[in-house]
């Protein structure tokens, strides 16, 4: 399987990591930025919308102003007393009223074209000006008195509109109030103001443009003024919906634009401008730019500090793997320089100590070879001991003095097959089945010499035959078993068998004879023995030697007499 490195994976984590928290902190602040800019965007907008409302508040009242300079003016209220007095109206004294009130409006600033009089006394004789517009006003005195009735000098009705001679239209408003006597207060009729909606446009018109655009609307949202005509008398529904949605902020935000209202004090009226917001939010264009360079830079920026610190972190890991590297191949001599690095310098110093532990042992493992090879040298000595050799040859020479050459000859055969053996043998380990030819030959010694006292039961698993063992680690146990299990007239039988057990091999040697207390069995590993218990010792320390400590030697008493000695090995 592919190895994958894990500097790399974190290089590329911790790099993923911030260019999100960049991203979050480039998306905050354009956020944030573009509110900062949308309110200095309204606030600039409402003071402009609030120096507007102003300039046509004091337009509505200027024309407030003329309409009570007509209606208190003594001319006209003298002329219509006589004509409430019962006399008609004559041409004369409507050319009077109405060349009075076109002398107001026509002194009435560079707007007097804009506005058209007309007078409705008692009996219904009408007064108009006509040097404006005609404005066709069908008079219904009953209508603007009732609407007069609330106490009120004046009142705006809603906007109008009437066709020009060349087939437009002209749209204005009315505005109403009552014709009486300033000492008596005596009603003589109701004077109508018509008032073209361009007195209104104009206060907005030069500020219209492709990205703003202005309304002038009522509470209920109808247009009263607009650059485009065809709109007057339409619903600004969006100023509704959002009117009665939220009454507390004047602006909203309806199809990519900023709507901006601002009331016209004492009217009912509002002037809301439309903002594009593309346009509103042009300067946001240079943020945006500035934040797109700015991240490039954090990104190339953070990509070169991650590379620099990954080399940093990489360099002293490199070189430990290339320091274990040598060490696999021999190189016992190998030490790590201390680094700067707090982190790395724990590692170094670590990995030096290792090295040095592991030279402590495998010097400690050379002696320990060293004991084995002296204990080997100890259990060969042991296997050809002198007084084995002795005994050995004695028994030859007596079978030679009573003439038995054929018995003679037969222990020569065997001793000098042992001896053969013993002396030339280099390996350290052998098979069980040459470990037993060699036993056979030392049994068939030992029962010439004891007068077939005992036999010897080789009871192996056939599978356990080719399994190697360390050589002569079963002579001594038979030896000390035939020594010490011999009683007077009765066959001492010993039993070797071999049996395999989840990669381990278990030898068992049995015996009849005296058998041995536990005393006996704790001198033997104690070392507090003669020299003929040395060889047992000796093969349970060179199998805790060459196996590990959880293998060995145990005797322990057979059942129902005699002594079990059990030998476990390792053999995979």
């Amino acid at each position: 399987m592919k190895k994958r490195s894990l500097i790399l994976q974190l290089f590329i984590m911790l790099f993923i990591i911030l260019q999100c928290l960049i991203a979050f902190l480039a998306f905050s602040t354009y956020k944030y930025a573009e509110s900062v800019i949308l309110k200095e965007v309204i606030q600039l907008n409402t003071n402009m919308l609030q120096q507007i409302a102003i300039r046509i508040n004091q337009e509505l009242k200027d024309v407030e102003v003329l309409a009570s300079r007509i209606a208190y003016d003594t001319s006209i209220i003298e002329s219509l007393k006589k004509s409430s007095g019962g006399e008609s109206a004559n041409k004369e004294q409507l050319l009077k009223i109405e060349g009075i009130m076109s002398g107001y409006i026509w002194s009435y600033r560079s707007t007097a074209m804009l506005i058209d009089a007309h007078l409705i006394d008692k009996r219904g004789n009408t007064y108009s000006t006509s040097y404006s517009m005609s404005s066709n006003q069908e008079a219904d005195l009953a209508t603007f008195e009732k609407a007069l009735e609330n106490g009120k000098d004046s009142e705006i009705f809603p906007i109008k509109s009437y066709v020009t001679a060349t087939g437009g239209y002209n749209y204005y408003f009315q505005l109403a109030r009552k014709v009486e006597d300033y000492i008596s207060k005596q009603d003589y009729g109701v004077l109508l103001l018509n008032v073209n909606e361009k007195l209104l446009g104009d206060n907005y018109i030069r500020l219209t443009n492709e990205e703003k655009d202005f309304f002038i609307v009522d509470q209920d949202g109808l247009i009263i003024s607009h650059k485009d005509k065809n709109k007057i008398n339409e619903k600004l529904n969006s100023f509704v919906e959002a009117n009665s949605k939220n009454k507390l902020n004047n602006y909203y935000l309806k199809d990519d634009k900023l709507f901006i209202s601002q009331p016209i004090s004492g009217y009912g009226w509002y002037l809301v401008e439309s903002v594009s917001l593309a346009s509103a939010l042009m300067p946001l264009k240079k943020i945006e730019l500035f934040l797109s360079a700015f991240g490039i830079l954090c990104t190339l920026l953070t990509g070169v500090v991650l590379s620099v610190v990954a080399r940093k972190i990489a360099e002293p890991l490199s070189l430990l793997r290339n320091k274990m590297t040598e060490f696999n191949h021999g190189n016992l001599s190998i030490q790590i320089q201390d680094s700067t690095y707090k982190e790395f310098s724990e590692i170094s110093i670590s990995f030096n100590e290792l090295i040095q532990r592991v030279n402590f042992l495998l010097k400690e493992n050379v002696n320990n070879e060293r004991q084995k090879r002296l204990l080997e040298l100890d259990f060969l000595r042991a296997q050809i001991n002198p007084h084995f050799i002795y005994n050995t040859l004695s028994s030859i020479r007596f079978y030679v003095e009573m003439g038995k050459n054929k018995e003679a000859e037969e222990m020569l055969y065997h001793f000098s097959k042992l001896l053969r053996r013993v002396l030339s043998r280099g390996g350290e380990f052998v098979l069980i089945r040459d470990e037993v030819k060699h036993l056979e030959d030392y049994v068939a010694l030992q029962k010439m010499r004891y007068s077939n006292a005992f036999i010897v039961e080789f009871l192996l698993d056939e599978n356990a035959l080719n399994v190697q063992i360390p050589s002569f680690i079963l002579q001594p146990i038979i030896e000390n078993a035939i020594f010490y299990g011999l009683q007077v007239n009765r066959l001492l039988v010993i039993k070797v068998e071999a049996e395999l057990a989840d990669h381990d091999l278990y030898i068992t040697i049995s015996d009849n004879g005296i058998g041995m207390s536990q005393e006996k069995i704790s001198e033997i590993f104690n070392k507090e023995v003669q020299m003929s218990r040395v060889g047992i010792l000796n093969v349970h320390e060179r199998i805790r030697i060459l196996y590990g400590g959880a293998y060995g030697l145990t005797i322990e008493q057979n059942e129902p007499e005699g002594t079990k000695v059990i030998l476990k090995l390792r053999y995979a």
